[in-house]
This record gives C-alpha cells, sequence and structure tokens, in this order.
C-alpha cells in the first residue's frame, strides 16, 4: 500500500517538478511579499508578520493545486506528448508511469477538488479563470496558434496565479489588494508576455518536432535573444520607476539584468 501510494505521489511530482522554479516559488514569494507590503498593495496597512507567513503554506498549495491542474491538461494533449518526448522524456506519460487517457480522466476528479479547495484557501475567481485560460490554451489550441495568443495566454494567466497567491497570503476573507495591486499585477502580465520566449530557448527541438511556431524557430537565435534582451532591461528601469524609487532603487535590478544580458548574448 505504501509502496503504490508512493508511486503516486512521484507521478503527481513529475507533472509539476519542472515547473517549480517558474510558478511554484516565484508565486509564492510574491504573495508572501505582497502581504508583508502593508498599504502598498493590500487593504491591510499593518500586517501581523506571523500571521503572513503562517499561511505560507496554504500559498504553496493554493499554487500547486491550480499548476498540477494545468499540467494534467497540457501534459496529456497528444502534442504535448510528442514534444516531452523530445523535451522531458523524464515526465509521468512519455516515461509510462500513466498513459494520456489516465491523465484525463484523472484530470476530471481533480477540477472540482481544485474547485472546492479554492473555496476554503481563497482565489477561487483567479483559479477558475486559470481553468478557462488551461481549456484554451490546450484545448482549443492556443499555445500553438501564433506567438502573440501563446504569449497573451501565458501573460494571463501569470496575472491569476500572482492575484490568487497575494490574496490567500493576505488573508481569505480578511483584507483585499487595493487599485495599485491591479496595475502591478498589469505590469506582471506584461512581463510575461514580453519575454515568455525565453522558456522557448531549451525547448526548440521538441517545438520543432509539434510544429508549434516559436521565436526562436520563426526568426532565429539571434533576433530571440535581443527580442528577450530589449524587453529586459526596460522592464528593469520601468518596474523601479513605477514605485518611485531612487537611484539605489535601481541598481538591483538593473545589475542582475546586465548578468543576465551577459549570459544571454555572450555565451
Amino acid at each position: 500500500m505504501l509502496t503504490r501510494i508512493g508511486y503516486h505521489i512521484y507521478t503527481a511530482w513529475l507533472f509539476t517538478v519542472s515547473d517549480l522554479k517558474s510558478v511554484i516559488v516565484p508565486e509564492t514569494i510574491l504573495g508572501i511579499t505582497s502581504a508583508l507590503s502593508g498599504g502598498i498593495l493590500t487593504h491591510n496597512s499593518s500586517p501581523d508578520a506571523r500571521q503572513v507567513l503562517s499561511r505560507l503554506p496554504k500559498v504553496i498549495l493554493w499554487n500547486w493545486l491550480n499548476l498540477f491542474l494545468f499540467d494534467l491538461c497540457n501534459q496529456s494533449h497528444p502534442a504535448s506528448v510528442v514534444e516531452d518526448s523530445v523535451n522531458k522524456p523524464w515526465r509521468a506519460i512519455p516515461s509510462g508511469r500513466i498513459s494520456a487517457k489516465q491523465t484525463r480522466t484523472l484530470l476530471l476528479l481533480v477540477i472540482p477538488c481544485v474547485y472546492l479547495a479554492t473555496l476554503k484557501l481563497g482565489g477561487t475567481w483567479e483559479s477558475v479563470t486559470l481553468m478557462i485560460g488551461t481549456w484554451m490554451y490546450n484545448d482549443l489550441g492556443g499555445a500553438d496558434d501564433g506567438i502573440v495568443v501563446r504569449n497573451l495566454l501565458n501573460g494571463f494567466g501569470y496575472i491569476c496565479y500572482s492575484s490568487g497567491s497575494m490574496k490567500v497570503a493576505a488573508g481569505y476573507g480578511l483584507h483585499g489588494l487595493n487599485n495599485q495591486s491591479t496595475t502591478w499585477l498589469a505590469m506582471i502580465g506584461g512581463i510575461i508576455f514580453t519575454t515568455l520566449q525565453m522558456q522557448d530557448m531549451a525547448d526548440i527541438h521538441g517545438d520543432a518536432k509539434r510544429g508549434r511556431k516559436t521565436v526562436p524557430l520563426v526568426y532565429g537565435d539571434v533576433a530571440a535573444r535581443y527580442s528577450i534582451a530589449i524587453p529586459v532591461i526596460a522592464w528593469s528601469v520601468v518596474c523601479p520607476a513605477f514605485w518611485g524609487l531612487g537611484l539605489v532603487g535601481y541598481l538591483p535590478p538593473l545589475l542582475a539584468a546586465g548578468v543576465f544580458l551577459g549570459r544571454l548574448l555572450l555565451l
């Protein structure tokens, strides 16, 4: 029994592990730090750090549940199975741990479970919107319907992850997000929309096999690298300007951008 439970837990882990660094970790950090920001992004002008940090498991769980739902749908799609067989053969379906049909059946159970969980955790609107976006991205072909549509859907998805994380961290039913958070969330979506092609650099062979049109495949490697570099520099200036930071506030994002661009353009 324990062996079977461990097997299934590891299978679920394989569905989401490659997205931990791009979704779970950054969105959890965003949610907690936003809740701690006080009146900057929420209606709670004097948050209790211990209470906010006590919600850390809830923020992680909210993100993982919504990510798990998306990954089940995404990775069971026939084109994704083909892509993963090239780019990520260790994933649950291409490695033979579970079939695409079984994954789709599991998805039927996971969708209502995630919805019910968000009624308790918070972020229900964001979760339902993510479900709609997942349907558009995978079943309606938004992932393969051109660069702009794919980037838009991803940008909107990250807005939902960010908003949900912030609401859960702030305290469901206790404190909401303020008007400034709306602008900040839109900027997060803009960052993803303009830099999403970064993830395509490593997936070029799998994307080519499934026939997906990405910036590196359509415009070439050099153009793709500069299409990432330019918005990274721009956002490294726009974001601290939005928060009204002084000169010192510009240094961390610009230094980080400089290191990143050095590796992107020179290596």
